[in-house]
């Protein structure tokens, strides 16, 4: 069963074409990676999702319900929440402080405490957000995305910047919701974790969907492997 359809969505800022006509179905219960080269419009491509972005053409629907993409706060309302390149928590505050804001927020304010302990989060309450190592921060990212009971949750980049035995343990985070029914929409230029992560994968090069399938099938597609290996745009610039 279908929960997200995207339709031609395109994206134009300017003389800019961030999205050219992207058509995508996102099965319920999967989760689905999308890779690209840098430029190729997968952080646009969730930011029209979302709802922090409206596109020039297209159209979202999701649980079987048309018109969105809805603006950001309808999105989430409806099931769709969205994690940043960026942790966007309240630096000045605690964890602890964080927590509480989101609880307000949340369908179940009780699952703050299963969150806290499934990010690793206890040892570090009282501490001001801005002061947490890097990776406890991205943790606490997700754990905010994660107390507003996703249906859909888009996580835009959560393994930059990590060593590999973090990497490891944001995938047994990403899989343990994942097992609990949230259908993830996965970005990232780690691709060996990401297809490790993914059930389908689809490929985003200039903007456009160059490829979707499983992750064995990605790996084999030879133009999957010229776009990241650069030979289309080298064959192009001659």
């Amino acid at each position: 069963m279908s929960l997200l359809e995207i339709k031609g969505v395109e994206a134009r800022f300017g003389g800019v074409v961030a999205l050219a006509g992207v058509t995508l179905d996102i099965p319920e219960g999967v989760i689905f990676g999308l890779i690209g080269p840098n430029g190729a419009g997968k952080t646009t491509l969730i930011n029209v999702v979302s709802g922090l972005v409206k596109p020039t053409a297209g159209s979202v629907t999701f649980a079987g319900e048309d018109g969105g993409p809805w603006p950001i706060a309808r999105s989430v309302s409806r099931g769709i929440v969205r994690t940043f390149q960026q942790t966007r928590a309240f630096l000045g505050l605690t964890v602890r402080e964080n927590l509480r804001i989101a609880a307000v927020s949340s369908p179940d304010p009780s699952c703050i405490e299963e969150l806290v302990d499934a990010c690793g989060l206890g040892p570090v309450l009282d501490r001001t957000a801005g002061d947490l190592p890097y990776a406890t921060l991205r943790h606490l990212g997700i754990a905010l995305a994660l107390a507003l009971k996703p249906r859909l949750l888009l996580l835009d980049e959560p393994a930059v910047g990590l060593e590999a035995a973090q990497v490891e343990r944001l995938g047994a985070l990403i899989r343990r919701w994942h097992a609990s029914g949230i259908t993830v929409l996965l970005v990232e230029h780690n691709v060996r974790f990401l297809m490790e992560m993914s059930d389908r994968v689809a490929v985003l090069d200039r903007g456009a969907v160059l490829f979707e399938g499983t992750p064995a099938e990605c790996q084999e597609r030879q133009e999957v492997i010229d776009v990241y290996l650069g030979r289309r745009h080298a064959d192009a610039a001659h």
